[in-house]
């Protein structure tokens, strides 16, 4: 007896066969396929901070919100950038007044909060800028490599 005659004898056997021959083909083309995705992060990213005026940074979890404590000190955001030569340097750091860092640590932060509630400035400066001050903004996050250096600066996140 062949086998188109025992396929022809037993239709259920032979679809219960060529079904299973198709799931496990299925199987092998997405095992494939989800092998070579891209993975995405699923928790917040890091971004950089500094707690002396920009001279060094460290990497930290954005969820905090600056200025916050760090070892016995504030931190506040750091604007990290690389020039050409490959010098890394703070180009401007950013903290949330005193009104907007309450409301955004309860939770009740704002677009508003988020854009009116934030001062920046260059390190080495004293005076910090409000964030609604468009025109003083746009000087402080002007940021050029320091000591004249060439080429214009890369901004940089942690990776």
């Amino acid at each position: 007896m062949g086998i188109r005659q025992r396929m022809n004898e037993k239709p259920g056997v032979t679809m219960g066969v060529l079904g299973g021959i198709v799931v496990v083909a299925v199987g092998l083309i997405v095992m494939q396929v989800l092998a070579n995705r891209k993975t995405f992060k699923s928790t917040l990213p890091d971004l950089y901070y500094t707690v002396d005026d920009g001279k060094t940074f460290f990497a930290a979890n954005s969820k905090n919100v600056p200025p916050f404590d760090y070892q016995g000190k504030q931190a506040v955001r750091a604007y990290v950038f690389r020039c050409p030569n490959g010098n890394t340097f703070v180009g401007y750091v950013e903290r949330y007044n005193e009104a907007a860092h309450k409301l955004m640590l309860a939770g009740k932060g704002t677009i508003d909060t988020q854009v009116f509630g934030r001062e920046l400035k260059k390190p080495g400066e004293t005076k910090w800028v409000k964030s609604g001050d468009n025109d003083a903004v746009a000087k402080v996050c002007e940021v050029k490599c320091p000591d004249g250096q060439p080429g214009e600066p890369e901004p940089i996140e942690p990776q």
